[in-house]
């Protein structure tokens, strides 16, 4: 499967200190990769950053997106999708992934190797064997709780439901992306898996090794976390329907 097409999209919002060496390690890879940065008009210039940079890969190996407003994670991975589905053929395998370097290049090859065709999404989880390192607590007690709330209300069969770092098969990115997000933020991670579940695909899973960033700042406000656990409840009700 590593000779596949493969499309990433990368959601960004003030990442300059990250992107461009995410975004070479990805290239350095040699495996037929296209990039879909998504950016939500960083304060910090993160998409003038990458359209510098990478001058002659742009429009070849890399595509950016601009969108006006900061208008979450979720929306900006549906968006990045869509956009390598309908523009891009003959990509086999779909990837999202943080730009902050806590989902490593070494589990993306991993990924990639493991990906194939019994599967539909593969999931890179830091539950039950997975690693975090240098994560706050007060991260880890939120995680474990999100967690948690989604196993019991939605399904126990998957450990990590709020992971950004998953790998997706053409019929699994049709059904994504057949209609928009209900959630725009980091919880459309749980509505995504509630669609894969009701619709019976093959979800499968490997330990990751999950690094707290080392450069910038986290981009989860109060507000957010505040959204997700109201978030998961809705998402169980409708799961439940």
């Amino acid at each position: 499967m590593t000779m596949s097409k493969i499309g990433v999209c990368l959601p960004s919002y003030n990442e300059a200190k990250n992107i461009c060496p995410l975004i070479q390690k990805l290239l350095k890879l040699d495996l037929n990769i296209l990039i879909c940065l998504v950016d939500d008009n960083s304060p910090d210039d993160t998409y003038k950053i990458v359209k510098r940079k990478f001058k002659t890969e742009i429009n070849k190996k890399i595509f950016l997106i601009l969108r006006k407003n900061k208008n979450g994670r979720g929306s900006a991975v549906w968006e990045g999708i869509y956009f390598l589905k309908k523009k891009k053929a003959n990509i086999k395998i779909f990837v999202e992934m943080d730009c902050d370097f806590s989902h490593s290049v070494e589990d993306f090859k991993k990924g990639i190797n493991i990906f194939n065709k019994k599967t539909d999404i593969l999931l890179g989880s830091r539950y039950p064997n997975g690693k975090i390192i240098n994560w706050p607590l007060k991260r880890r007690i939120f995680s474990y709780l999100s967690n948690l709330l989604a196993k019991l209300l939605i399904s126990s069969k998957i450990d990590d439901y709020t992971n950004g770092f998953r790998f997706y098969n053409v019929k699994a990115v049709n059904i994504m992306t057949a209609k928009k997000p209900i959630n725009k933020g980091f919880i459309y991670l749980s509505e995504t898996l509630s669609l894969f579940l009701k619709k019976k695909l093959i979800i499968k899973s490997f330990p990751i090794v999950f690094v707290n960033r080392d450069k910038g700042s986290s981009n989860t406000n109060l507000k957010e976390i505040i959204n997700a656990f109201i978030g998961i409840f809705k998402i169980a009700v409708n799961h439940r329907r």
